[in-house]
């Protein structure tokens, strides 16, 4: 598809953008692979990944058990392990009836291209038509930080125990996270309404947007163990009604609102020389008012700078969901039009993925992580599955494994086309105890000890 020629000029830089593939179904979540993909999920329960350049796309797996209600629900969240796919972990977060949600870890299996292997790591969280959340990010520790919705249930959103309304935190086995704010309880932070849009920024600030009732959208720094007001107060204490609360109760106020409501949905820091008048602000989209919007941010990332917002691309695309920014400061879009807050606008081929582009930029051309990779093996000790990293562009590897006894167990050619340098490997029944992996890859051999414990 060629970039469109309508342009978008900002005070020294100007825009253009190119759609990457249209005819979707309702795209809700964006990640950045390592292997230079876009790994993006659809409401109905699909994951795919596409290729930015070639518009090349894979479908990866369907989560069948999504429920799709008449309004919002279903597949929500999607996210990749910080250090995927070292770590071949899949997080997905989606509705499984009507009145029910589940954080569901799949491990991806490089041999069939497809997720295996489901872990609910957290089962039973209340559910609606809407209200659902959610995003996912990651601490510095690997922890799952999830954002919430409050399932319709207002009040929900204070009570500490209950998982509505709130920002989770909770580890790799599905329990509360060790440094949580309240003993054994799963909340970071609460008080919230429908947040779906959450990210970092500079210094490990975590920001987060949710929706308002009928005002009082708000833009939010997360802070650990805070109470960001619904339904006690929406938005700044700045009603006689809502200052005797504020004065009672510690509440965090919002950086940022929007009234009437606009519908804040995907959030992203930027912070690149692709686009100079956008470094160290806050993209923020929206469904109700069909935008995004740029927001600066101080030096200190703790509040939007001169409370300035510049409106961009405004009804040009309708609802849009998601955004997506990655290293090399390649920007994209998804919409949503799709469902049933959108049916009134007419359909162009919706839904779709667009990249908003700065044609005067060069943008570094993007090395997949996985080449960057020392040749390893790993985990170790293992069980019924390796994964080996080889520090090369090989696309195929023989593998052999023997006893200490110098006896062959394993042997196998193994060709991957997913990422360069990265085999799975799926043993057979091993005894536990000490082997000998022995990988062939062109002139190249490496030998390691594995141990094995069954």
């Amino acid at each position: 598809m060629a970039r469109s020629q309508d342009t978008l000029y900002l005070e020294n830089t100007k825009l253009v953008h190119e759609v990457l593939v249209d005819k979707l179904t309702i795209p809700w979540d964006m990640n950045w692979g390592p292997d230079g993909w876009i790994w993006f999920n659809e409401r109905d329960g699909h994951i795919y990944r596409l290729h930015p350049d070639t518009k090349e796309i894979q479908e990866i797996f369907v989560v069948t058990e999504t429920y799709q209600s008449w309004d919002n629900s279903g597949f929500h969240a999607f996210a990749l392990h910080p250090e995927f796919p070292m770590v071949p972990y899949v997080y997905t977060h989606y509705t499984y009836d009507e009145y029910g949600s589940r954080l569901v870890r799949y491990t991806f299996s490089f041999d069939e291209n497809t997720l295996v292997n489901p872990v609910v790591l957290l089962d039973q969280i209340p559910g609606n038509s809407s209200h659902n959340g959610s995003r996912i990010l990651f601490d510095e520790n690997h922890n799952i930080l999830l954002s919430m919705g409050d399932a319709f249930s207002n009040m929900e959103a204070q009570k500490l125990n209950s998982l509505s309304g709130k920002i989770l935190c909770l580890d790799q086995t599905g329990m509360p996270c060790e440094d949580n704010p309240f003993n054994d309880n799963f909340t970071y932070s609460y008080g919230h309404r429908n947040p779906q849009g959450l990210c970092y920024g500079r210094d490990g600030i975590i920001y987060s947007s949710e929706h308002g009732e009928a005002t009082d959208d708000e833009l939010n720094v997360i802070v650990k163990g805070k109470n960001y007001g619904w339904p006690l107060i929406e938005g700044f204490c700045d009603y006689v009604s809502e200052q005797a609360i504020c004065d009672t109760v510690d509440l965090e106020e919002p950086i940022f609102i929007w009234t009437p409501t606009s519908a804040p949905c995907g959030l992203a820091y930027f912070d690149h020389e692709s686009i100079p008048e956008w470094r160290h602000s806050l993209i923020q989209t929206f469904l109700k008012d069909k935008r995004f919007s740029v927001l600066p941010l101080t030096d200190d990332g703790l509040a939007i700078k001169d409370d300035v917002e510049w409106k961009i691309y405004e009804q040009r695309f309708g609802r849009i969901r998601e955004v997506l920014v990655t290293p090399t400061g390649r920007l994209f879009i998804s919409t949503s039009n799709e469902e049933t807050n959108g049916q009134w606008v007419p359909k162009d081929d919706y839904d779709k993925i667009i990249e908003i582009i700065n044609p005067d930029f060069e943008y570094p051309a993007f090395v997949p992580e996985i080449s960057s990779f020392q040749a390893q093996v790993f985990p170790n000790p293992a069980t019924d599955n390796l994964w080996v990293s080889l520090d090369t562009k090989e696309n195929e590897v023989q593998i052999e494994m023997t006893d200490l006894q110098g006896n062959l167990v394993y042997q196998e050619t193994k060709s991957n086309e997913i990422f360069d340098g990265f085999w799975q490997l799926i043993l057979p029944e091993l005894e536990s105890g000490i082997y000998s992996l022995n990988c062939y890859y062109g002139s190249n051999k490496l030998s390691k000890k594995i141990v094995i414990a069954n």
